[in-house]
Formats: C-alpha cells, structure tokens, sequence
C-alpha cells in the first residue's frame, strides 16, 4: 500500500526534522540563549517521539520499517529570529505533508492510518501556533537584549 510506504518516509523526516531542530539548538547555545536552546532541544526530542509513533505502528500493521540518511539542513541562521522563522517554516512543510498523508489514507480507504494521523493533524496545529507566537514575540523584541533574555528565562521552562 502506498500511504504505508508514505508514512515510512515521514517517520524519516520526523527523524530529520530532530536534527535539524538540534542544529538550531547549537545556533542557539553559541547566542548564550540557554532557554531557548533548551526549547528546541525539546523539539527536537518531540520530533523523535512523532517518529517513534509512526515506526511503532508501521511495525504493528506488519511493515517493514526503512530507514533512509538524514539531511541535517543548512544550520545558518543570521539570527535568533531567524532561527525561529525557519522552525516555523518547516513546521508548515510538516503540516503540508500529513495533509497530503491523510488525503492518501482516504484515498486508500485506510482507517487504521485515518485514525493515527488525526493525532498529527491536531498536533500541527499546536506547533505552527507556538511557532507563530514565538514569532510575534521575537518580532516585538527586536535587537532589545533585556526583552530577549526574558523571552530565554521563559523558553527555559519548556517540559
């Protein structure tokens, strides 16, 4: 089945997008934004739990997991708000894409994977929104150091 093999390779990019958020955390780390690097250390770790997710059921229905190498991304960023433009920017490709898996699973007439990716639809609607508040925040805060370091305490708290 088609949606099997597609969401084989989203389980690949969710391992993907872990990296490439712990490239954004090295970004991070190098600014002194310790929070904010505890963010997306986070993220990253999120990204390995969606994976983990869709392996573990491609395993259940009997298929057989391929893993494929990762593309770490470009890791240059011109600034902290420019790391987080790009997160946002990649949270919508995800988002793109379990669209187009959940079209496939009805195409398909699937139920099993229909089911499984109502998580993710919901879930994308949480990421794109703390992104985009993320954002306007970053935005608002400008080159202000004293707004940023706030805005790193409070990254910081991210469990």
């Amino acid at each position: 089945m088609k949606i099997l093999d597609a969401l084989n390779e989203q389980a690949n990019f969710e391992l993907e997008s872990a990296y490439i958020y712990l490239g954004m955390s090295g970004y991070l780390a190098d600014q002194d934004m310790n929070g904010m690097k505890h963010f997306m250390d986070m993220q990253a770790k999120e990204e390995l739990e969606h994976a983990g997710k869709m392996i573990h059921f491609l395993q259940e229905v009997g298929y057989s997991v391929k893993y494929r190498s990762l593309n770490p991304g470009e890791a240059d960023y011109s600034s902290i708000l420019d790391v987080f433009e790009k997160a946002y920017a990649h949270e919508k490709v995800v988002t793109s894409n379990i669209n187009k898996l959940v079209d496939l699973a009805r195409e398909e007439d699937d139920k099993r994977v229909q089911s499984l990716l109502k998580w993710y639809v919901d879930e994308q609607v949480e990421e794109e929104s703390n992104f985009a508040s993320l954002i306007t925040q970053l935005g608002r805060a400008g080159e202000n150091w004293g707004a940023l370091y706030q805005l790193d305490h409070a990254m910081g708290h991210r469990g």
